[in-house]
């Protein structure tokens, strides 16, 4: 008879809340959730109505200490007490479901490494596009040789408003873990920043729309070398896709050129391919063929518009189980702390590089201290 956890939940409202549905993440068989913390009462109350839990607490470690559960959701989108509330939580031998941005530096992280380790617990990070399917899919097909030679990984976050620096963290983190997923670990980073089309400066530094840790730029472009000559780009300026101005969405996406084909990888998970290594609008007989899975888009509740409205829940569920498997099989989850301190590595190494003039940046870094924390 399977296992029956339990599982807690730590929200901060009026403090980056409950992120991206990170309250619902163990709404799975076999888990029972008991608690939930949030230092705000009207939040916790509301919390405590919506999830149908009794016990509530204003203190997570108060929580954490009496409660003890098998797992927790981190859930606040903001990281200014991310450290604290993971440290309390590997204190008490649980394993962690954290929202993204994990941290704001890689002093940060290298600190949340370490409280896991020394812990012995698991941790699994909420990049929901790692968990749907036809992205599993295409990963696998990717590292198999399915379409020959990987070459160059590009990646767009949405720039909207928060283009530029915000996105290097904020969406990045995503796109970062998926490069990683295809191309394996970085090696090395390249960057250029600038602020009104001149090149930023240490004095431009400041926060985003939320903390996310320091900040500079209204445009970066950056490349990140990998084994195998495999080279991955990030670009983002702000201002290209405004809601309601735009006539598209976003930018967000990932695009792979592979030996004998592109493939493209769009919200919130579509997955198609095109049969060359680039576009060539002269060969009519090429066209986009999008990848479809029967046991994904043949069930009702994945149906396009209900889809791009559950999907952030649907991939918390999926990595949530994901989470519970590494766990009994003591593997690392899909998208573990470890990729998310490569994440930090390749966003400081894009700041670092950039404040050198475009040097090429080693990873691991050897400085771990922000390089714009001013120090």
């Amino acid at each position: 008879m399977p296992k029956t956890y339990t599982a807690a939940v730590i929200g901060s409202t009026g403090k980056g809340g409950y992120g991206h549905r990170l309250d619902t993440a163990f709404d799975i068989d076999d888990v029972e959730l008991v608690a939930i913390a949030d230092h705000d009462l009207e939040g916790l109350a509301d919390a405590g109505e919506r999830l149908g839990v009794s016990r509530l607490y204003r203190d997570y470690r108060q929580m954490l200490e009496t409660e003890k559960p098998d797992f927790v959701s981190i859930a606040p989108s903001w990281v200014t007490e991310r450290v604290p509330m993971i440290e309390a939580a590997a204190a008490v031998g649980c394993h962690i479901y954290c929202e993204k941005p994990v941290a704001g530096s890689l002093a940060e992280v290298d600190a949340i490494v370490a409280a896991c380790q020394n812990a012995k617990v698991k941790m699994g990070v909420a990049h929901q596009w790692r968990a749907m399917l036809p992205v599993q899919k295409i990963i696998k097909d990717v590292k198999t040789g399915r379409f020959g030679k990987l070459l160059r990984v590009r990646t767009r976050p949405k720039d909207d408003s928060r283009g530029g620096g915000e996105e290097l963290l904020l969406h990045g983190t995503h796109l970062f873990d998926l490069m990683m997923a295809f191309a394996g670990e970085p090696r090395w980073a390249s960057g250029h920043v600038t602020v009104n089309d001149r090149d930023a400066t240490t004095d431009d530094t400041g926060q985003g729309n939320a903390p996310v840790g320091p900040i500079i730029g209204d445009s970066i472009s950056a490349v990140f070398g990998f084994d195998n000559g495999v080279r991955g780009f990030f670009d983002s300026t702000a201002g290209l896709a405004i809601p309601g101005e735009s006539n598209f969405d976003n930018l967000y996406g990932l695009s792979l050129e592979c030996e004998r084909a592109s493939l493209e990888l769009r919200e919130p998970g579509d997955v198609y391919i095109y049969a060359a290594p680039r576009v060539l609008p002269d060969l009519q007989d090429l066209a986009w063929e999008r990848v479809w899975m029967p046991e994904w888009h043949e069930r009702p509740e994945h149906a396009p518009d209900l889809l791009r409205k559950n999907w952030l829940s649907i991939g918390n569920r999926t990595l949530a189980r994901d989470l519970i498997d590494a766990v009994e099989t003591d593997r690392e989850p899909l998208s573990s702390i470890q990729m998310v301190r490569f994440v930090s590595e390749m966003v400081q190494g894009v700041y670092s590089s950039h404040l050198l003039a475009g040097r090429r940046i080693t990873i691991p870094l050897t400085e771990r201290a922000h390089p714009l924390d001013g120090s």
